[in-house]
């Protein structure tokens, strides 16, 4: 096997939840009392880190766990709304049939990650590290080598955002990037992750194969 582990980001890299993301923001913005966006601008903000995208935004870093846990509640009340990206069902029943050790890493509910996934969660995962973590992803990657004696460089972390990448190398696993999130690809290739996957069928091959 080419990993012995892959860990997945769950918004944006197994769950397309960008458009039900910003049907909800201006709701959350006039809540938490940050700039609303518009279309052209929330474009613009995919080629932005999460440093940069919070200063847009005018959101401080001590409202921040508020505005996440408000919007995981509202997710809980509309995830039926929120679907796997098309082929994701297919890509994760082979690299599961490849004897893949496969875990997710979310800043999202377990509940949340749980209820999009569907009954096939647990056939598909072996392991879910979610939720809030004030040392962030690089922590939770860390707990799931210890947890599962998976050398760092024997692990891959799959993400679509700049912040996964930053993780993944704090962790010392290697990260690959995913074209279909919320980071647009060509900034997530000036930040140099291992490999980039461009599309959901690709990830069976680019995970398995040496």
């Amino acid at each position: 096997m080419k990993y012995d582990l892959a860990a997945f980001d769950f918004d944006g890299t197994l769950a397309n939840t960008w458009p039900w993301f910003e049907s909800i923001l201006d709701d959350v913005a006039d809540k938490y009392g940050f700039r609303k966006t518009n279309a052209a601008e929330r474009a613009e903000l995919r080629y932005r880190n999460a440093h940069e995208i919070l200063k847009f935004l005018g959101v401080p870093l001590w409202k921040l766990p508020a505005i996440m846990a408000h919007v995981r509640q509202m997710m809980r009340d509309v995830a039926p709304t929120v679907q796997l990206f098309d082929g994701m069902a297919e890509a994760l029943t082979r690299l599961r049939a490849s004897g893949l050790r496969m875990m997710v890493l979310s800043s999202n509910s377990k509940a949340n990650v749980q209820r999009v996934l569907g009954p096939q969660a647990e056939q598909w995962f072996d392991d879910f590290e979610c939720g809030t973590d004030m040392f962030g992803k690089a922590a939770k990657l860390k707990r799931l080598l210890a947890r599962h004696n998976v050398a760092p460089q024997r692990c891959i972390l799959v993400g679509d955002e700049m912040r996964d990448i930053d993780a993944a190398r704090k962790a010392g696993v290697h990260v690959a990037s995913v074209a279909w999130g919320y980071n647009h690809v060509d900034a997530l290739r000036e930040h140099h992750p291992d490999d980039i996957i461009l599309t959901v069928s690709d990830l069976p091959a680019k995970l398995t194969l040496a």
